[in-house]
């Protein structure tokens, strides 16, 4: 269970190191930081803060669609959200010591951070202990609904993508905050997760990723 634990943090940090990563690259932010970006550059409150609610607001609409067990979902999401918001505005500290000087170099930055958030989110998952918002409220449309996994939170993503494209235009009257390197996480961190979750199988195959 302690090793379980350590890999879950390990990946809770890597992620956030991962999206800093690519936000100080200065070609965008992750999706799941996108409003975050904005509305910081709005009040000037870190965006670890905003990374905060922005996980509040889905596990509002989470329990919306499922409202069973809501303290127990609430004890097992809520406190790492709260982690995962201080975890982040550190891992931007960290990340910002790199300044990237020409565009190649802020290319290869935003992958190196696209390659942390895939690792980040493979180690999350192999650990099996918790789920961020999110995905607890793709897998609760899931339960109710159907559908499929990877659609639904591709869902989640552009929604987060047009309630950033809206909050910039209404405030900067113009898109803040998504860039190549947005679209380079989305497209790449998907891969590099499923390469590192398999990478994780073999290194402990007694351990099953996915149940």
């Amino acid at each position: 269970m302690f090793f379980r634990f350590f890999v879950f943090f390990c990946g809770l940090c890597i992620l956030s190191l991962g999206i800093a990563t690519v936000t100080n690259a200065g070609l965008g932010t992750g999706t799941v930081s996108s409003v975050a970006f904005v509305m910081s550059k709005l009040t000037g409150l870190t965006m670890g803060f905003y990374v905060f609610l922005t996980n509040a607001f889905f596990f509002v609409i989470q329990i919306c669609v499922d409202p069973k067990n809501i303290l127990g979902k609430a004890i097992r999401q809520l406190p790492i959200c709260f982690v995962f918001g201080m975890v982040f505005d550190v891992a931007l500290w960290v990340s910002s010591h790199i300044v990237p000087q020409a565009y190649w170099q802020q290319i290869v930055m935003a992958f190196a951070g696209s390659v942390l958030t895939g690792l980040g989110i493979a180690s999350m998952v192999f650990a099996r202990l918790a789920i961020l918002p999110p995905e607890g409220l793709v897998l609760a449309i899931m339960k109710r609904w159907g559908g499929s996994f990877g659609t639904l939170r591709m869902m989640v993503d552009i929604f987060l993508l047009t309630a950033t494209v809206i909050l910039s235009f209404i405030f900067f009257s113009t898109v803040v905050g998504i860039r190549e390197g947005t679209f380079i996480t989305a497209i790449c961190s998907g891969p590099i997760s499923k390469f590192f979750l398999k990478a994780w199988g073999r290194f402990f195959p007694a351990h099953r990723p996915i149940d």
